[in-house]
């Protein structure tokens, strides 16, 4: 497995598998927030895909990473 970095790249670079994977990384937490009182809910689960795939792409990563010398 790529390290989380590589896997924001490519993710960044709107490649898909990269995009499966780090939803597959949070999917444990999303199923447990997604779980309420009154049972499952797949609307809410669905939003928290959707928050992530759009955090991928509103995270400052150049910023991050320039202060963090990753490169």
């Amino acid at each position: 497995m790529d390290d989380f970095v590589g896997v924001l790249c490519r993710a960044r670079m709107s490649e898909r598998e990269a995009i499966q994977l780090i939803v597959e990384m949070y999917r444990p937490l999303m199923l447990k927030y997604a779980n309420l009182n009154t049972g499952f809910d797949d609307d809410l689960y669905q939003e928290f895909v959707c928050c992530v795939i759009s955090c991928i792409f509103k995270f400052p990563f150049e910023k991050w990473n320039a202060e963090n010398d990753l490169d």
